[in-house]
């Protein structure tokens, strides 16, 4: 069976635009649940006596929310084990008191006492120390300039590799998922942390693979084919691509449903964030990309690029 994709393709820009009008108006009123290294907080590196795990940890500091009533919440911290540290080393972080530098104090030093009252750890190996919101800014500047040179670079190789209307279409698909990403993102309260920053900037080469397969059969199709539509080549190179583009996003998402289910919550941000990235990913890629190529071409074959 073959498709008919550009015939269509009106009905995709519909919603495509939709999605993006709707996580652009989220992302303006909700915004992004930001994490502790972008909004600040406090780090301890403990080495616990006895081995633990991270749900012991989270399990304490929900016995220690009851009894002292925190400002935060036992979902809010982050567990991560230290390698070599034999299942008794670990960094945890949760977020900055909205107090006064006294105040503060004086909170994490019932932390501490409370945690080390219930699972005792080594007070040699203790670190502590604070993440300001400062830091914090400048990670999310960092992240923006990261993303911004991310979708130059791809603009350009593409532009070189190809012709500057098929970097135009690729590029088109990438901020429509990273927009989309994004929306979804602040949509289920997700916390926006390195891990989840990691996962957006993994999405930008990951968006751009089947954008880029997809439009490399086109072009080698628009030289050969005996067709003299341009919409037909572009069906039939997506027809011709479909299976592979397909098997790809389904390996990949067993994988992510993997991490999801087995990855622990420390996790759970980065295979949440590339789950959807990879669904919108392979969307856009069969939908936006080339539709968009289409457009700025006119059912003109060019035989000749």
């Amino acid at each position: 069976m073959t498709f008919q994709f550009m015939k269509n393709r009106y009905t995709f820009f519909g919603l495509s635009i939709t999605l993006i009008v709707i996580s652009i108006l989220l992302l303006a009123v909700k915004g992004l649940n930001y994490g502790i290294d972008f909004k600040g907080g406090s780090i301890l590196h403990v080495r616990f006596v006895d081995e633990s795990n991270e749900t012991k940890i989270r399990d304490t500091f929900k016995q220690i929310e009851k009894d002292r009533k925190l400002y935060f919440t036992s979902d809010q911290i982050v567990v991560q084990s230290v390698a070599g540290g034999q299942n008794r080393e670990f960094i945890i972080q949760y977020p900055s008191a909205p107090l006064d530098t006294a105040q503060n104090a004086e909170v994490h030093d019932h932390i501490l006492s409370d945690l080390k009252r219930m699972t005792p750890f080594s007070d040699e190996a203790l670190e502590v120390s604070n993440v300001g919101p400062t830091i914090g800014d400048e990670l999310k500047k960092q992240g923006l300039q990261a993303a911004v040179l991310s979708v130059i670079g791809i603009l350009l190789y593409l532009a070189y590799r190809f012709e500057f209307q098929s970097a135009i279409g690729a590029i088109i698909a990438l901020v429509h998922d990273l927009i989309i990403v994004l929306g979804a993102v602040s949509l289920i309260g997700l916390e926006f942390d390195v891990t989840v920053l990691a996962a957006v900037l993994t999405l930008l080469g990951y968006s751009v693979n089947d954008s880029i397969v997809i439009l490399d059969r086109i072009r080698e199709n628009r030289k050969i084919t005996k067709d003299n539509s341009f919409a037909a080549v572009i069906d039939s190179s997506i027809n011709q691509t479909l299976g592979r583009t397909l098997n790809t996003s389904i390996t990949t998402l067993l994988a992510l449903f993997a991490l999801l289910i087995l990855g622990g919550i420390s996790i759970k941000g980065f295979a949440t964030t590339l789950t959807i990235g990879c669904i919108i990913g392979t969307y856009s890629s069969i939908f936006i990309a080339s539709p968009v190529l289409f457009e700025m071409t006119g059912d003109k074959l060019g035989r000749n690029k």
